[in-house]
């Protein structure tokens, strides 16, 4: 003889499933569909980081201690996201303005023998 089966919340039911195609442009979910919407997460991800440093400050400040470790480790994530954004950018920049190797350089002035190298 088995034990009958019991629905243990009938009555739930459960969200829709959401898919990325189905995400409108300005959407704060998944993955960014333009260069605006990428920009303006990279914004928002650096601001919280910023906040959280400063708030993580004031907690290490007054209560000292383990809030001071955590202080320490949210200022690591804003160096580390900080340096992130800077590589990021000198990456697009060259991609924008590519240099060309094979063209010929302007002539620099050598400062030290007073004229043209």
């Amino acid at each position: 003889m088995s034990a009958p089966v019991v629905a243990l919340r009938p009555n739930v039911a459960l969200p829709p499933r959401v898919y990325a195609s189905q995400m409108g442009s300005n959407s704060t979910r998944g993955i960014p569909r333009t260069s605006i919407d990428a920009r303006r997460r990279r914004r928002r991800i650096l601001v919280t980081l910023i906040f959280s440093a400063l708030a993580t400050f004031v907690f290490a400040v007054y209560f000292g201690g383990f809030a001071l470790v955590v202080h320490l480790l949210i200022d690591a994530l804003l160096l580390g996201y900080a340096m992130m954004l800077v590589q990021h950018q000198r990456t697009r920049e060259e991609r924008l303005n590519p240099i060309d190797v094979d063209a010929p350089q302007p002539r620099s002035w050598d400062v030290a023998s007073g004229g043209q190298r």
